[in-house]
């Protein structure tokens, strides 16, 4: 089940609009049926930790693994953590150039995963995705709160059931790979 999102204000105008996924059995299945993904992960990941007081990155990447997604990062902190953890499957890029680069028609990215970004960011980078990329890339956030501009999206979740969710997507996703 689905529910389309819908927030006075929030939407610039168009027909494509974001896509509520609730069921996380849904979301691991529309991510199953990607081939090439990207996750995008920003400097917000970090506090997002902070407050709930689990480790979303080692989540990030076992989903990473799990689904064979390149994962982008910008900031220094995470690559700091990424690098103790010996995991050095990953480039630095800044989100901008990113986005850029995989809207071009020369991209093979279909599904570019979005998480970690202060929100007006993550708008911006998905409202540049929906304008320039929509015939071969479709996007979706997995943040806490809903994001208009993707195609695929979190419903607004208390933090401990969003990373109850985050954790449960990720099982999801082991169960394929």
């Amino acid at each position: 089940m689905s529910i389309e999102y819908w927030a006075k204000g929030d939407i610039p105008p168009g027909p494509i609009k974001a896509t509520v996924v609730p069921d996380v059995k849904r979301l691991a299945s529309i991510i199953k049926q990607h081939k090439k993904p990207i996750m995008m992960i920003g400097p917000e990941i970090h506090r997002l930790s902070e407050l709930i007081g689990g480790d979303i990155l080692s989540n990030l990447i076992n989903i990473s693994n799990s689904i064979k997604a390149e994962i982008t990062v910008s900031d220094s902190k995470t690559v700091r953590e990424l690098d103790s953890r010996g995991f050095k499957d990953y480039v630095i890029a800044f989100p901008l150039e990113v986005v850029q680069k995989i809207s071009s028609n020369k991209s093979n990215y279909d599904l570019a995963i979005l998480i970690g970004f202060h929100y007006y960011y993550g708008w911006l980078l998905l409202n540049y995705l929906k304008h320039y990329a929509y015939k071969h890339l479709n996007t979706m956030s997995i943040d806490p709160y809903p994001q208009p501009n993707a195609t695929w999206t979190f419903p607004l979740l208390p933090l401990s059931i969003w990373y109850k969710n985050l954790c449960q997507l990720e099982g999801e996703l082991k169960l394929v790979s």
